[in-house]
């Protein structure tokens, strides 16, 4: 071959007896056949392979496949965000006239998203307090082919009864959708309580080290074909790096949540005997009104999330971020750092004081996302900010 022929065609691949560890990162968008019958097959999907970027790579479906295990579902679909992944699901799930019951407790762009491009599309959305399951099932009506809810839910941690829901769902033929992001499967599996499809921010936990934007939803089979066909015809599909990252960040999913559980339940206790906060709400605390039913559902710990409200309001959370000198502000959660946010001004800023006032959100509430640290760190940290709030 020629020079110009060996630089465009060269270096495609090693011929090697062994197999890497790790599996590599698939970079290319496009793959190659060599017989009509292999193109007819992998189109078809009747043959194991892959055909363009959109439709998936080797990175993504090894994420795929381990979502799906740690979830006891029969398969999963990736996207490259969150609200990709739930664009897809409900473009995939829900078509103009349905009805969707959704609960009143979620993230603030879900609730937009809900109520404003769904109902466009002609999908209405009724939203309730679904930590009752009589509220939900009060709400279903002939047209309703969905309920959403966070299985606990953002920022204020209420649980959702899965075990009561699925089973009434089911015998209507109405899905249960459970955002589980807060959870991830380590701490606590919808699927195997009722629910018919999981969705993920796998931005956080799933990843749990900063640096995924990723989206992941898991049931079964038939649906998730859907799902893939609205995610290819969207262009949503989730790029292989960040399939890669995400696989890496699950190998370590249980050991990471167990550790950042512990750290959470500990930061909570010491929370609720300081004078300075009015409130903690942690479903791994006796003083959390459904701490009985986290007991029942959650078998590794009750998560790593923690929120509590501070005397004072905003000012007093002004001078609490002054005061902290290791935790850091970021509107996110799920790292393998302690993280802090401030739910007024972040996930639900485009709500008005009176809507988050009905929520239960206040101008003081704080929501902790701990991490692997040393606790007792975390803790003469928070001392310190804590004390600044009184000045």
């Amino acid at each position: 071959m020629r020079f110009e022929t060996i630089a465009a065609r060269g270096g495609r691949d090693v011929p090697s007896a062994s197999h890497p560890l790790t599996p590599p990162i698939y970079q290319s968008n496009v793959y190659t056949f060599e017989t009509m019958e292999d193109v007819e097959g992998v189109w078809e999907g009747k043959a194991a392979g892959f055909v363009y970027g959109r439709y998936g790579s080797p990175n993504t479906a090894m994420l795929e496949a381990m979502m799906a295990a740690l979830e006891g579902g029969e398969a999963a679909v990736a996207c490259a965000s969150g609200m990709g992944a739930l664009t897809a699901l409900f473009l995939a799930l829900l078509a103009s006239g349905d009805h969707l019951v959704a609960g009143r407790d979620l993230y603030g762009t879900t609730t937009a998203f809900l109520a404003e491009e769904l109902r466009r599309a002609g999908v209405d959305t009724t939203f309730v307090d679904a930590t009752e399951p009589g509220n939900v099932l009060a709400a279903l009506t002939p047209r309703t082919r969905a309920v959403y809810v966070e299985a606990i839910s953002n920022p204020l941690l209420k649980l959702v009864d899965l075990e009561a829901l699925g089973a009434e769902l089911r015998s209507r033929g109405v899905e249960l959708i459970a955002d589980s992001s807060f959870a991830s499967p380590a701490v606590l599996k919808p699927l195997g309580l009722g629910a018919t499809v999981v969705h993920h921010s796998a931005t956080k936990f799933v990843s749990g080290h900063g640096d995924v934007t990723a989206g992941i939803a898991v049931g079964r089979r038939e649906l998730m074909d859907r799902v893939r066909a609205a995610v290819i015809r969207l262009g949503t599909n989730l790029g292989p790096f960040d399939a890669w990252l995400a696989s890496r960040g699950l190998r370590t999913l249980h050991v990471r949540l167990e550790r950042q559980s512990a750290n959470a339940l500990v930061l909570a206790r010491f929370l609720d005997g300081r004078p300075e906060v009015a409130r903690v709400y942690y479903p791994g605390l006796p003083s959390h009104p459904q701490h009985g039913l986290a007991q029942r559902l959650f078998k590794n710990g009750a998560g790593a999330i923690c929120s509590f409200d501070l005397k004072g309001g905003a000012p007093a959370v002004e001078r609490f971020m002054a005061g902290l000198r290791l935790i850091e502000f970021a509107p996110s959660f799920g790292d393998v750092a302690t993280t802090w946010s401030y739910p007024a001004r972040t996930s639900h800023r485009r709500l008005s004081e009176s809507e988050l006032a009905a929520l239960g959100i206040g101008p003081g509430l704080v929501r902790l996302s701990a991490g692997l640290e040393a606790v007792q760190d975390l803790i003469e940290d928070l001392t310190g900010a804590l004390d600044c709030t009184r000045s």
